[in-house]
């Protein structure tokens, strides 16, 4: 599941707990879309939240809403579909 968690988070809660394996994948993926928009991840044992600078997307993609964006690289670094 990915929701709004907050205004400069977006989160992916899984309903099992995730490997270590399947983490470091994850930050590896994160690593290569990290940018100054996006800018951290963290997780816990069942979640991935990535954090973000709404307004800096909003101005550099003339976008009112950037969730959209953040959650698309969310499911890139998760792997999900």
């Amino acid at each position: 599941m990915i929701f709004e968690n907050g205004e400069c988070v977006i989160t992916y809660q899984s309903d099992k707990a995730f490997t270590e394996d399947e983490k470091e994948s994850m930050l590896t993926r994160f690593n290569a879309i990290k940018s100054d928009e996006i800018y951290d991840i963290v997780m816990t044992q069942s979640t991935v939240n990535l954090l973000y600078y709404p307004t800096k997307i909003m101005e550099r993609l003339s976008v009112v809403d950037p969730s959209e964006i953040v959650i698309e690289k969310l499911v890139e670094v998760v792997g999900v579909k």
